[in-house]
């Protein structure tokens, strides 16, 4: 169903709300999406809401009970305050939740009750593999995400300077690109590099000739980009704040609970040739089991069996 591009797409959007259908999958935050969801139900034609659990968003007094809950701090992934509310109206009116990590099922439990199970994200295999990975002579550390201040890519800044025996390469486009450019300059940091967007078959390649992954933000739901580099045979470094369930630590990657801690597991791989290998083998292997053909049937399955059952999700 397409809608038109004019600024009535969103009374458009609504409107499709109550076009004749199943099931209700993956409902958005607009005020769009809830007057669709309330004029449908007031009509007296609800069908099952079957909403995805992909990231904490949360007030802060929800956040410091989550990290309570969990035994370490939690983030709340930046979002328009305004917002909230209607994804927690959301959420808490769907018939059934699926998070995309065993992490975030348990937050979606705890937030919004035990009609949540979790499925995992998948990787397009046939683009993001390690079939002709080469290890650069010198090392290079790579990153992948918006240019923005929740990914914070800033660090790579204090990476490049404590590291000048390795290269540092960001892709990906974004607000603070021009800025960080410029301080990368001004630094004199030219084992640095922020490479502007790349489509997914050159960041792959780009992965394939790489020695390591950093994913340096603090919230996430499950950084896809750290599965696909994984798949293409690098260590992953990243934060444990999300516990990202593809990243186990000494095992496939690094994972920190601070930032100096952070650099200080880049340092340990860029000195340790032999370890970044291992990791990375065993990514490339844990990855043959996120290939979307394995993946997708399952959500397939799932959202069909909630989609006709006559009972509670």
């Amino acid at each position: 169903m397409r809608l038109s591009r004019t600024r009535w797409w969103k009374y458009r959007l609504a409107l499709s709300y109550q076009t004749r259908f199943k099931a209700l999958f993956y409902p958005g935050p607009h005020w769009s999406d809830e007057l669709g969801i309330r004029t449908r139900t007031l009509s007296g034609r609800r069908v099952p809401i079957i909403a995805t659990f992909e990231g904490i968003i949360a007030p802060a007094h929800a956040t410091e009970d989550l990290s309570n809950l969990v035994g370490h701090q939690v983030f709340s992934e930046p979002f328009a305050d305004n917002v909230i509310p209607r994804l927690r109206w959301m959420y808490g009116i769907a018939d059934h939740i699926i998070a995309i990590s065993p992490f975030l099922a348990r937050a979606a439990k705890f937030l919004y009750g035990d009609k949540v199970s979790w499925l995992p994200l998948g990787i397009e295999a046939c683009i993001f593999h390690n079939a002709g990975r080469h290890e650069p002579s010198r090392c290079r550390v790579v990153a992948c995400g918006s240019v923005k201040i929740r990914k914070n890519p800033q660090l790579f800044l204090r990476l490049a300077a404590r590291y000048p025996q390795a290269d540092f390469v960001w892709f990906g486009d974004g607000p603070m690109l021009q800025h960080l450019t410029g301080e990368a300059k001004r630094m004199c940091l030219e084992n640095l590099h922020f490479a502007g967007p790349t489509e997914p078959q050159q960041l792959a390649e780009e992965f394939r000739q790489s020695s390591i992954f950093v994913l340096p933000s603090n919230a996430e739901g499950v950084p896809k980009v750290t599965q696909e580099a994984a798949a293409c045979g690098l260590p992953i470094v990243l934060n444990g704040f999300y516990e990202a369930p593809t990243v186990i630590h000494e095992s496939n990657g690094l994972v920190a609970w601070s930032e100096d801690e952070l650099i200080d597991h880049v340092g340990a791989l860029i000195q340790d040739p032999r370890a970044r290998a291992k990791m990375g083998e065993r990514g490339a292997a844990m990855a043959s089991e996120w290939n979307w053909d394995r993946v997708a049937p399952r959500w397939e399955e799932l959202v069909i069996q909630l989609a006709t059952s006559k009972g509670p999700a």
